[in-house]
């Protein structure tokens, strides 16, 4: 056998494993764009089922009942902003409270 039949053989080898390898992952990488696909929405339905979640317990829902319901508890709750309490002011008591530096010029002060 001459040096370039061992090479045309090897690289007619090395085709049919490339395309038995490449007929396998096929499937494989139908499957994986799909599951990728569902991943994604799957992931966009977690802030509002976050929110959904977090009203039915305001509404009285208890844990609980929501997961007999099958609701699993969400992984991301929407954060709840606490309103501040307002600065309490000082009642006015008629009296002036403000403090005044006198002037350090002689003739203001006579």
């Amino acid at each position: 056998m001459k040096a370039d039949e061992i090479l045309k053989k090897a690289e007619e080898l090395q085709a049919a494993q490339l395309a038995a390898k490449q007929a396998a992952v096929s499937p494989l990488a139908a499957i994986l764009a799909r599951r990728i696909q569902l991943q994604t929405e799957l992931a966009e339905t977690e802030v509002p089922y976050g929110k959904a979640y977090v009203e039915a317990e305001s509404a009285g829902w208890s844990a609980a009942e929501l997961a007999a319901l099958g609701a699993t508890e969400p992984t991301h709750r929407p954060r709840v902003r606490r309103a501040r309490p307002s600065k309490q002011q000082t009642p006015a008591t008629g009296a002036d409270t403000s403090t005044e530096i006198p002037s350090q010029n002689p003739a203001v002060n006579a």
